[in-house]
């Protein structure tokens, strides 16, 4: 990711919040499957780890990681191509990291490795990785592909002097999986690529329809999505991982490469991401791989950071700039080496989907950023930079290497060309429907989700079912799920908050408080008034409704009822009814003598003068009020309160009751200004009242 000679930068600040916050670096150690390695990068300046031994058993299989840390102070120095080096015999590997002391500077690192044939490799630079905590150079290198290897040589200077004695090496050994030794089906095989390749190589490149099925954190894409690798296909260990974020927009795409040596069959390109995520997971301390994708020389495809490729995943890739981009890196160096065709059109492919499916399908255009400090720009200062560009755009690099940065002009025009003659069905919708300025951002491109293909804005959807795609402006969109159906209305004010009727339920946005309610009766509809008030009551165990698909809301509330729904909605205090009634159509064998008796006892309602209660009569929307009012403990209030309804008076028996409901929002009366104290309460109404009621109190 970083540079193997990292370009001179100003001093680092902490100003700036990282985007990914690795975990504490003191010393511990975890396992990576069957061995243990490091959590932290390094000990403690000082200490010493001890050093780990050979492998008793140099073979892993199965798609199997190991990780082994080892102080290079414990290995024997050699004499290698007149310059010493650390000598790890008899020590398999196909990939290797190196740390050191979190206080030093960050040497050179070259690596070399004994082949199964008994031949020494090249020596392999290891490119110095960036920390997404802080934006500079981390205390160790990115972890760089051998091949398979028997013994190991390591070699670091620092102005010329060798400092391998303060470094620990993360000596990695892959092994192919089952699947990894299936017949590939490539993107877009290159003329490079013997037949010898081809037929080693992995069939891991396959349709949406299978990856959605072996994994589902990414769902089947849209139309017109690049075939890739799952993440459960190329062996992903999600136990290992950490919680991913999302962010509301993407802005641009940037492109690595993770550098050691090219030197990789097609069917081992599963095991260097599996090497990769280890490393970054169990070694660096990074939530999950830093990469939101992974190309291969040979054109395939494979999805890195989890969270699902259709949601805009921020990565460990590109310090300052993480949030809002979306990171492809190809395996291998490409320094001084030109990346095949097939390489370049997958990234080509890859990014102009992205791009696409966001709905910026003007790939050369260019994005606005405010980076903070730590970056190749000054903190603050807002800068343009291209939809398509290289990690060294942005931070001290050199990476992407120079070879494949010379290649982004023809990037770029492939990528347009992707974009162009890709599918752009929800695209139409979107700029139909009024663009940007009403929908906002994409925050989830277009993917399967239950009966619907869907695209999920900040301020909208766009849904299609197999036909034409529509676009709706929905304020509770990032929320939004199959199970709610399409919306079935536009969204209104309702009180403090926003609604919006569904297909199966009503959704509402209360500053930041997003939920959604579904249908319960078949007669209280999406959209119907008081659905929320109606729903949240039953919900509570208050009301029950009737046979359990009905609540009949337009039925008028008797005054037994009322009583018995405000002792439900207080939690049903205990209480011991008297033997003999307080009133005398009260029977003792009244269904709701307890309830009754016990709002006689609180004060609540004392019945009428002639000594009765009158449970069956429906209620009046004034002695609705009184009995809210006085189960609410009488709380200060005024009759001057009620004078916003015109038929009020201040003498009313019920205006302090009634004022107190106006000024805490209970109540808010009709359109005209009245409150009309002698109409009945239907069921709803009474939802209304009490739902609001049990909010306040």
């Amino acid at each position: 990711m970083s540079a193997r000679h990292p370009v001179p930068r100003p001093a680092a600040s902490d100003a700036t919040p990282p985007s990914e916050a690795p975990p504490s670096r003191a010393p511990s150690r975890r396992a990576v499957l069957a061995v243990s390695a490091a959590t932290a990068l390094v000990p403690a300046a000082g200490s010493v780890l001890s050093a780990a031994p050979a492998l008793a058993d140099p073979t892993v299989s199965g798609g199997e990681t190991r990780v082994v840390d080892i102080a290079l102070a414990d290995v024997p120095l050699v004499e290698a191509d007149r310059a010493v080096a650390r000598e790890l015999t008899e020590q398999p590997a196909t990939m290797v990291g190196v740390t050191w002391p979190a206080d030093s500077d960050a040497p050179e690192v070259q690596v070399q490795g004994l082949s199964l044939e008994g031949e020494w490799s090249p020596w392999i630079p290891l490119e110095t990785a960036e920390d997404p905590e802080t934006g500079e150079a981390a205390a160790g290198t990115e972890a760089g592909w051998t091949g398979e290897i028997s013994a190991l040589r390591i070699r670091a200077e620092l102005d010329g002097e060798d400092v391998t004695e303060s470094l620990v090496a993360h000596v990695i050994t892959t092994s192919a999986a089952p699947a990894d030794e299936e017949t590939p089906q490539l993107t877009g095989p290159d003329a490079t690529i013997t037949q010898e390749e081809q037929s080693s190589s992995m069939s891991t490149m396959s349709t949406m329809s299978t990856t959605a099925a072996k994994n589902p954190a990414t769902p089947r894409l849209g139309s017109g999505a690049p075939s890739f690798v799952s993440r459960a296909t190329w062996g992903a260990d999600e136990s290992s991982v950490r919680a991913t974020s999302s962010a509301d927009r993407l802005k641009a795409v940037v492109i690595h490469h993770t550098a050691g040596t090219n030197s990789y069959t097609a069917s081992q390109s599963a095991q260097l991401v599996r090497g990769i995520q280890a490393y970054h997971v169990g070694t660096l301390g990074w939530s999950d791989i830093g990469y939101n994708i992974l190309v291969d020389k040979y054109g395939q495809v494979f999805e890195g950071r989890g969270g699902g490729l259709h949601r805009n995943i921020v990565g460990a890739h590109a310090y300052g700039f993480n949030t809002g981009s979306f990171g492809i890196s190809v395996l291998g160096d490409y320094s001084s080496t030109t990346l095949p065709s097939a390489g370049r059109r997958a990234i080509a492919q890859i990014a102009g989907w992205k791009l696409l499916s966001t709905f910026q399908p003007a790939v050369t255009a260019k994005a606005s950023w405010t980076p903070g400090t730590g970056t190749r720009f000054p903190a603050g200062q807002t800068v343009s930079l291209p939809r398509i560009m290289g990690h060294r755009d942005v931070n001290y690099t050199e990476c992407p290497g120079l070879n494949l940065y010379r290649q982004f002009g023809t990037i770029r025009t492939e990528a347009q060309s992707a974009s162009d003659s890709g599918w752009t069905k929800h695209l139409r919708a979107f700029e139909s429907a009024g663009g940007s300025a009403v929908l906002g951002t994409v925050v989830k491109s277009a993917h399967s989700t239950g009966p619907y293909n869907a695209t999920v804005l900040t301020e909208g959807l766009v849904i299609d079912q197999g036909g034409g795609a529509s676009a709706y402006v929905c304020p509770t969109a990032t929320s939004w799920q199959s199970s709610w159906g399409r919306p079935a209305g536009k969204p209104y004010q309702d009180g403090d908050r926003v609604v919006q009727a569904f297909s199966y339920g009503m959704s509402a946005l209360n500053g930041r408080y997003r939920r959604f309610a579904p249908t319960k009766f078949e007669d209280v509809p999406p959209g119907r008034a008081y659905y929320f008030d109606i729903n949240d009551l039953v919900d509570a165990g208050v009301v029950h409704g009737y046979g359990g698909t009905t609540y009949r809301p337009e039925e008028l509330t008797r005054r037994d009822h009322m009583v018995v729904f405000i002792y439900r909605a207080l939690g049903s205090p205990a209480f011991t009814p008297p033997s003999t009634s307080p009133f005398s159509d009260v029977p003792t064998s009244h269904s709701f003598y307890k309830e009754v008796c016990w709002a006689a006892a609180k004060r609540i309602s004392i019945g009428f003068t002639d000594g009765t209660f009158r449970p069956a009569e429906t209620i009046r929307r004034g002695a609705v009020a009184s009995l809210l009012y006085h189960a609410a403990g009488s709380p200060p209030a005024s009759p001057a309160d009620a004078a916003q309804f015109s038929d009020v008076a201040a003498t009313s028996g019920y205006a302090t009751a009634i004022g107190w409901l106006a000024k805490t929002g209970i109540s808010r009366g009709y359109s005209d200004g009245t409150f009309r104290p002698l109409n009945r309460v239907p069921r709803d109404q009474m939802a209304a009242f009490l739902w609001r009621w049990t909010r306040v109190i």
